[in-house]
């Protein structure tokens, strides 16, 4: 295999954009040599990071960076576990021939059967990619400071929160996009230029203009986020998904709109949000849910708000959930694949508040007492029995 198809699955796999046959094909490689391990895992790591500084993705530093700290609204961590700060650049994709060749040569020489022989289930953190207006792609890690700048938009990566600074000089033409993608495994905070908070969960993609127009703020999301609107008066804030629009002038509400789900949910926290389908035009208020099912038809209830939008802060919450939903659920987090040994499986029920930052064993402990069925762990394959 030649060292650009290698660059191409590597970029794939970690935008976990791979299909079947590439992943095989990728563990031939992974599995030929102990190095070819140990360079693809240390992407991941601090020391990667903290070598991969450019002049394109500079670190902010000292009063450079209290500078920005002045422009930029600082927002609290919510990480449980406790992190090692790195302050370290980007990753740009594709990924260079001549340092990836460097890399490789500065990695572990040791023997490849003391290599994990599978990948383990790790517990998820905060990492990103994002698709700049060129076309070019970023990848961002938790507790990671970078400033990065594509010509028409300037960003700055503080820790696990990527800020879109304002610049009213830039001449961006309609059809220029910003896109933010969360791996499985991943989560990550957003705040948009106008002041705007959007909590992305995983496997979430957040498109968004390089700069709102002067007459409205519009998104487009897959996946599930949180948002936390700036209220302005002359522009509503939507957000489009393939079901149902979002609009809003300024509140707070969840949308879960995954793509292998039936149904779109949309929370609402405080203020005001109307959901309009094709067919359909509903308002609801705080303490309300609207649901949009596949042809377009709105059901709007009351429900537990804090169920809806724990994961935010930490928490996984299941009410009396299927555990094939609960699988699926976890696996979004921990990025493991499952297999059951009955169809009567996926129809137990499970109602459980859980930390979002333990280990996958403890939760699978916690469900073994509460119901009679088994979790078999082998490398990052979850069987019950």
């Amino acid at each position: 295999m030649n060292t650009w198809e290698i660059e191409r699955l590597i970029t794939k796999a970690l935008l976990n954009d791979i299909s079947e046959d590439e992943q095989r094909r990728l563990d031939e490689w992974l599995n030929a040599s102990g190095r070819n391990r140990d360079f693809f895992e240390g992407l991941h790591s601090g020391k990667y990071l903290k070598r991969a500084v450019t002049d394109r993705n500079c670190v902010s530093r000292d009063d450079r960076w209290k500078r920005l700290r002045r422009e930029t609204v600082a927002i609290r961590s919510r990480k449980i576990r406790s992190r090692v700060l790195r302050v370290a650049a980007a990753i740009i994709f594709p990924l260079m021939v001549g340092g990836m060749i460097w890399l490789m040569s500065d990695s572990k020489q040791g023997d490849s059967s003391t290599l994990l022989a599978h990948e383990e289930i790790k517990i998820g953190s905060s990492k990103a990619v994002v698709t700049l207006s060129n076309g070019e792609k970023v990848a961002l890690f938790g507790d990671t400071t970078v400033r990065v700048n594509d010509g028409l938009a300037v960003m700055v990566n503080q820790k696990d929160t990527l800020n879109f600074m304002r610049n009213n000089e830039a001449v961006v033409a309609d059809n220029s996009f910003t896109v933010i993608q969360i791996p499985r495994g991943g989560e990550y905070i957003v705040r948009l230029e106008d002041g705007t908070t959007v909590y992305l969960n995983s496997e979430s993609e957040l498109r968004i203009p390089v700069h709102f127009n002067s007459k409205e703020r519009v998104v487009w999301l897959t996946g599930e986020a949180y948002f936390s609107v700036e209220h302005e008066k002359q522009r509503s804030f939507t957000v489009r998904t393939e079901r149902a629009d979002i609009s809003v002038l300024g509140t707070e509400f969840g949308v879960r709109a995954y793509a292998d789900e039936a149904d779109l949910l949309t929370t609402l926290v405080q203020g005001a949000v109307e959901v309009k389908s094709e067919s359909r035009v509903y308002r609801i208020v705080p303490g309300e849910q609207a649901k949009v099912d596949e042809a377009g038809n709105i059901e709007v209830k009351e429900v537990n708000v804090d169920d809806y939008i724990a994961w935010k802060l930490g928490r996984i919450v299941f009410v009396n959930a299927r555990l094939e939903d609960i699988m699926r659920e976890l696996q979004r987090w921990y990025d493991f694949k499952v297999s059951y040994s009955s169809p009567e499986q996926k129809e137990l029920r499970f109602t459980m508040d859980i930390l979002k930052y333990k280990e996958v064993s403890d939760i699978f402990d916690l469900m073994e007492k509460i119901k009679r069925i088994t979790f078999v762990v082998e490398g990052n394959h979850v069987t019950l029995k």
